[in-house]
């Protein structure tokens, strides 16, 4: 009982040097095939690194021209008879750009509101209800050296209204029971 209770434990020790052993006993030269994927792997930071780049200046700018909060502004207009609320607007702008940044405003909803509060349950649900979408068409496409994601970020963006519209369905449900 003790072995399976702290099993979590050893597991990646037991990986980490269980692999390499297995693979020394089947005749791979472990050190050889550990550099070239290495060298691999800093040739794929090398290819996406133009793409991170582009993806932060323009969140950066995004949020700095004013232009997150003049978007969260007219959404809530547009979605204050659904009653959804306005402090939840910025994490759904932000998500499908910055999942840091729209963290940052889930983290701030609950440093406010608090964590088991109806917004702070919301919020949460409303931060793991999709991905960023700008991010992984971005980094995911620009690393395999796919350039034509014409209908990809439309295929990506309703996928991220659905689920926010998934998460907005769910805190009703449990908030309100019905």
């Amino acid at each position: 009982m003790f072995f399976l209770a702290n099993l979590g434990m050893y597991v990646f020790p037991i990986i980490l040097i269980g692999v390499p052993l297995y693979a020394w006993v089947k005749g791979v030269p472990v050190y050889e095939t550990f550099v070239k994927g290495a060298e691999e792997g800093l040739q794929v930071v090398i290819n996406t690194l133009p793409y991170l780049v582009a993806i932060f200046v323009g969140i950066s700018c995004f949020r700095g021209s004013g232009a997150l909060d003049l978007v969260s502004r007219y959404m809530g207009r547009l979605l204050k008879p659904l009653g959804i609320p306005s402090e939840v607007l910025p994490i759904i702008v932000t998500r499908p750009i910055s999942g840091s940044g729209s963290l940052g405003v889930t983290g701030e909803i609950l440093r406010v509101h608090g964590p088991d509060t109806s917004l702070g349950l919301l919020a949460s649900i409303l931060q793991g209800a999709t991905d960023t979408s700008f991010y992984v068409v971005t980094i995911y496409f620009g690393s395999v050296g796919i350039r034509k994601t014409k209908h990809a970020l439309p295929a990506c963006l309703i996928g991220d209204l659905c689920g926010f519209l998934t998460g907005f369905i769910i805190w009703r449900l449990m908030v309100y029971g019905r």
